[in-house]
This record gives structure tokens, C-alpha cells and sequence, in this order.
């Protein structure tokens, strides 16, 4: 409180509300936000859609666990729950900008108390932010991925309408990430 008794915000934090410019995230951010929050639900397999303006995973390898996980994420227990008694639901959660924009600022927010550490190009959030740094610089608009335990392929379709497809084993996309040649290039598609 200050002298006159009106609450008094901390100064590290931003309270404004995220303008569009902000919630416009490139594929490699919100891809890594997505691949973290697979990593805490344990998900080593799945398949994720984007069409531009929101991210679906989805998959049978996506475990009650893990699925809890991400719906725990995003508030939305109360549908996981109804969901959990009908016998043919598909395993799927979807992810707007702006739910991937709040997780993000949140994660900023516990880093920012947290030591920091080294990170792994081995996690299955850099992993997806590779990805993602591909698809930044080739300009994709929509895509598709599959990720096995062995290969993770992907068709996207650029902003121009053109489509293509790649291939990667995990262990390629590791080495991609590693790569400066490849972080000097995603840095100036930017």
C-alpha cells in the first residue's frame, strides 16, 4: 500500500493486458511451450496441428497423465473430467495464441525466480523449437506434425500456399539445434 492506501504493484511484473502483436508468438516459442508441458505429462509421442492461430496435440500415446497435464495447464479440468466418462473420446487438447502467450509469461515468471540452467538441445521443448525455427524461416502457415520415438515428419503449408513435407530422425533435429549455421540462419528469418 502506498501513502494514500491504493495497492501498489511490484515493478518486475507487466500487468497490461498482450496486444495482438504479442500474442502473434513465432512457431518456435509456442512450440517450445507446447514441448514443455508435454515433457512434465511424460508425452514421448503425439501428433500436433497448427492452422495459425491455435495448436491442437493430439494422440493415442497421449496418457491420461499426460493429457491431465495439459489440461491442468490450460484450467480446463472440469472438461477433462466429463470427457474421462465417455469411452470413445480422442485424446486431443487444444492450445489458443493466447493460452500459450499466459503459459509462456508464467514460465518467464518462475525463471526469473529460479536459478537458471544449461539448456538441453536434447528436451523435447528445444527439440520442438527447432522445429519450429524451420518453419519460422520458411514462413509456414498451417502444419502438420508427427512425433514417433524414432522420426518426426512434417507437412506445412507456406503463407504463399505452397506445401512440403520433411523428414527428420530425432537425433537430426538434435544436430540441427546444436548447429550455429542453423541458429545464425533462424536468427535472421526473424
Amino acid at each position: 500500500m502506498d501513502s494514500h492506501g491504493a495497492a501498489v504493484r511490484p515493478n518486475h511484473i507487466d500487468w497490461s493486458l498482450p496486444t495482438l502483436r504479442d500474442l502473434s508468438m513465432a512457431h518456435s516459442e509456442s512450440l517450445r511451450v507446447i514441448g514443455q508441458l508435454l515433457e512434465a505429462g511424460e508425452v514421448d509421442a503425439f501428433d500436433l496441428e497448427a492452422d495459425g492461430q491455435n495448436y491442437l496435440v493430439k494422440g493415442d500415446s497421449l496418457t491420461h497423465v499426460g493429457e491431465w497435464v495439459l489440461r491442468n495447464a490450460l484450467g480446463r479440468l472440469d472438461s477433462f473430467e466429463d470427457t474421462q466418462r465417455e469411452s470413445t473420446v480422442s485424446h486431443s487438447v487444444l492450445f489458443s495464441r493466447a493460452e500459450i502467450y499466459r503459459l509462456d509469461r508464467q514460465a518467464q515468471l518462475r525463471r526469473g525466480r529460479e536459478f537458471s540452467q544449461p539448456v538441453s538441445h536434447s528436451r523435447l521443448s528445444q527439440l520442438l523449437r527447432t522445429l519450429g525455427d524451420h518453419l519460422d524461416r520458411v514462413n509456414a502457415g498451417a502444419f502438420q506434425i508427427s512425433w514417433m520415438a524414432d522420426s518426426v515428419s512434417v507437412f506445412f503449408q507456406l503463407l504463399d500456399g505452397q506445401s512440403d513435407s520433411l523428414t527428420f530422425t530425432v537425433d537430426k533435429l538434435q544436430r540441427l539445434g546444436l548447429s550455429s549455421r542453423f541458429r545464425r540462419s533462424s536468427r535472421a528469418g526473424s
